[in-house]
């Protein structure tokens, strides 16, 4: 595709091109794809519209700077016109994004999220986000089919100089290998394997999803760099940069996604694992006492509330009052009550009060 520009506004003065059109498009795909799933996981929808704000925006700035600040020669910061392109604020626009970035800026993004609501655990999110990072890689990718770029070796056997094992670049009048086809073709197994994992793997802890990507993506990238023509390399060797990032994110990703999935280690609260990503604490109504506290794993007797008279709040937000209450909610007005003898010196009094009073009605109907 010889033309960038897929047109033009105000008299030429703003330009559209393919690779904005097919980014944003795989921005708009995944988040829709992302309320999908999140739906799937009980995330509300006005968290998702934050979280997507923060992440896309963190997630540019990123891409943004991993791409040319290990460039600092061919984008000094000497004037005012020289920090807008480094910046990307000229009229050609972000020409120069890092993929690998953007993960950093997206995490960024959840954690911000995540700590300003502390509403769901950030491994929950996670989860659902890196899914919808898959798809909008896959679609953003035909960018670099646009701008003609991020190719591999020529290919000088006739019978695979056409698409999907090549593309023709222009500027050299060759046919190259389509690394965006091949990273795109193996980005959609990978988002294949990651719904399996999503929709039919329900003893899968979460987090995990998150690593998975993390050990994918690496592994893929790492791996097409051998592919590349031009690659950033350490000074003095022909040793990859991206590449030594990338295949050490996979193993270190691997190992961790073994060892969380096991409990040997763990990413998300022991309040979050045993009691879902919020507790709906309930007051002492008619009588019963049904209010939110931590599970512990130990034997509960089931009891029923019969009215909810506060919202749902974060689990991190309950006072040491309410984590002393003796029931944890795990659905719509039911609750457990735990086989314990830990009460409340206050509450003590009040069930001592109310026996006397059973019995004293007692005798009086007698």
């Amino acid at each position: 595709m010889s033309d960038k520009i897929a047109f033009s506004l105000f008299d030429g003065n703003l330009t559209v091109t393919w690779y904005g059109i097919f980014v944003t498009l795989g921005i708009l795909l995944a988040y829709f794809f992302y309320l999908f799933l999140a739906s799937k996981r009980k995330i509300d929808i006005d968290f998702s519209l934050e979280l997507f704000i923060w992440v896309v925006v963190l997630a540019i700035i990123c891409c943004r700077l991993f791409y040319v600040v290990p460039r600092k020669e061919y984008y000094p910061i000497d004037s005012w016109d020289a920090l807008m392109r480094f910046l990307g604020l000229t009229k050609e626009g972000l020409a120069g994004l890092t993929i690998i970035g953007g993960i950093f800026g997206g995490a960024m993004g959840i954690l911000f999220c995540v700590l300003r609501y502390k509403k769901y655990s950030y491994a929950k999110v996670a989860d659902c986000v890196v899914l919808c990072v898959f798809l909008g890689q896959i679609i953003g990718r035909w960018g670099n089919f646009a701008n003609q770029e991020l190719y591999g070796q020529v290919i000088t056997n006739p019978a695979f100089q056409t698409w999907p094992f090549a593309v023709f670049i222009d500027r050299d009048g060759l046919w190259h290998q389509a690394l965006y086809v091949y990273e795109g073709f193996f980005n959609l197994i990978g988002l294949i394997i990651g719904l399996l994992l999503f929709f039919r793997y329900k003893k899968l802890k979460n987090f995990t999803i998150s690593l998975y990507y993390v050990f994918w993506y690496g592994l893929v990238r790492g791996t097409l760099e051998f592919l590349k023509i031009e690659h950033k390399t350490f000074p003095g060797t022909e040793i990859g940069v991206v590449q030594v990032i990338a295949y050490s994110a996979c193993i270190v990703a691997f190992a961790l996604m073994v060892l969380n999935q096991k409990g040997i280690i763990r990413f998300q609260s022991k309040i979050y694992n045993e009691a879902g990503d919020s507790l709906k604490l309930l007051t002492e109504y008619d009588g019963k006492v049904v209010a939110g506290v931590i599970v512990g794993g130990r034997s509960y007797l089931e009891a029923y509330a019969e009215d909810a008279l506060e919202p749902f709040r974060p689990a991190g937000e309950l006072t040491l009052a309410e984590r002393r209450m003796r029931a944890v909610v795990l659905g719509k007005g039911r609750a457990v009550i735990k086989q314990s003898a830990e009460i409340a010196p206050e509450e003590k009094k009040t069930v001592s009060e109310k026996k006397k009073t059973d019995k004293s009605d007692k005798n009086n109907t007698k």
